[in-house]
């Protein structure tokens, strides 16, 4: 390598760099790969490649010495790393590319069979393309902003129901190439505890940025915008079989948590999805049961909670506080004051009877009791209540208010 045999560092190169940024990351990669003479490639935080230069195969990244999990400043240190390229392990080095002290992707250098020596003379220059890296980025950055800030305040009045004609919709849609003839339903991520004066406000935006891209692998144009702790997709329904259609959402939701995986926060999502909507100018009402789904599905561990799915469970929960207190009471209160004053289990037992459909053997097995002593206690609890179990009004009753304390209604 004849660049590196001479005087390695002279203005000449970083000259040559910064006329090349001029061209964007691809210019960057292209003037470093030809000042170096190694393959060089330029990725996102999930390692998602956005330019590359005498790349000759599918290049993998492997492991990196530092993963860079705590970004103190805006100069990281060039570290080694592996590569695989179309299979076979190669060495690397790698610089993250910083901005405003959040980490925006990597710069990579394929080296291969080069002495520590001539890796530690080429260290200057790859933090030095990687600070430019950092500076396209902002510039990048700061136009996505200002088209955001239209974007956002359309996908917030959306929201809100502030707009009232669906010609209106349409047009602003078509500005970003979004088609609102079509179908569409409100699905919602959120951090869970989120805080706003915490690390969570970059969280945010790494699930905002990862949702965009698995919409764009998805060929949909992303419809999204952050909202403190959450984040909103308007997203296009494919098709009408119903069916169809909650497979294909699953699969969305599935394919963005194994995302969030690897950044470590897929246990704090939860998400939830409103009812499609043909008409636009009502994805408000979509967004308002998204949010609903998302509470119910938290307190009742619904994975992945659709509003339409959710039952009385949806009925329950958006009713009047004060009127299912007293439903609760009246159903259950007697047996429930029966079991403070005497220590029993018959509300415990009849909880397991109700989740159980009413089967006496299943409930038996369930609780490890014999079914004689279940009779014993239902007969007991049929005095308390003066109502009979097999009754289905009754069973219905019961189920609602077992339903109501789980939503921790009372």
């Amino acid at each position: 390598m004849d660049l590196v045999e001479n005087t390695f560092f002279v203005p000449d190169y970083l000259h040559d760099l910064l006329v090349a940024s001029e061209k964007g990351l691809k210019g960057i990669c292209a003037e470093l790969a030809s000042l170096l003479s190694f393959p060089v490639i330029i990725t996102d935080p999930l390692f998602n490649q956005l330019a590359t230069e005498q790349v000759v195969n599918k290049v993998e990244i492997n492991y990196i010495d530092n993963q860079y999990r705590e970004i103190t400043g805006d100069k990281p240190a060039v570290v080694n790393c592996q590569l695989t390229s179309d299979g076979v392990p190669t060495k690397g080095i790698c610089s993250a590319i910083i901005l405003d002290g959040r980490l925006r992707g990597y710069l990579f250098v394929q080296i291969d069979e080069v002495s520590d020596e001539t890796i530690a003379r080429i260290h200057s220059i790859i933090a030095y393309a990687s600070s430019l890296c950092s500076l396209e980025l902002r510039k990048k950055l700061e136009l996505k902003q200002e088209r955001q800030q239209f974007k956002e305040a359309f996908i917030y009045d959306l929201l809100y129901g502030n707009m009232k004609q669906k010609d209106e919709i349409i047009s602003y849609g078509n500005i970003w190439g979004w088609d609102f003839t079509q179908s569409h339903t409100i699905i919602v991520f959120s951090l869970v505890d989120f805080d706003y004066y915490s690390e969570d406000q970059k969280r945010i935006d790494s699930m905002f940025f990862l949702i965009e891209r698995v919409l764009i692998e998805s060929n949909l144009k992303p419809i999204a915008m952050k909202k403190r702790g959450e984040i909103v997709v308007i997203y296009q329904i494919p098709g009408e079989e119903m069916d169809k259609n909650e497979y294909v959402i699953k699969e969305f939701i599935q394919r963005v948590m194994t995302q969030a995986e690897i950044m470590d926060m897929n246990t704090r999502i939860a998400t939830g999805i409103g009812r499609e909507s043909t008409n636009p100018e009502e994805l408000y009402k979509s967004y308002q049961e998204a949010k609903v789904a998302y509470e119910v599905g938290l307190l009742l561990n619904i994975h992945t909670p659709f509003f339409n799915g959710l039952g009385l469970e949806r009925i329950l929960y958006k009713h009047d506080l004060q009127d299912v207190k007293e439903y609760y009471d009246h159903t259950l209160g007697k047996l429930e004051k029966y079991d403070q004053v005497h220590g029993g289990e018959l509300m415990h037992t009849l909880e397991f009877y109700a989740a159980n459909q009413y089967d006496l053997t299943k409930t038996a097995e369930a609780l490890f009791l014999h079914r004689n002593t279940l009779r014993y206690r239902f007969k007991k609890v049929e005095e308390i209540l003066d109502k009979k179990l097999d009754d289905m009004n009754v069973r219905l009753n019961i189920t609602a208010a077992f339903k109501i304390r789980q939503l921790r209604k009372i």
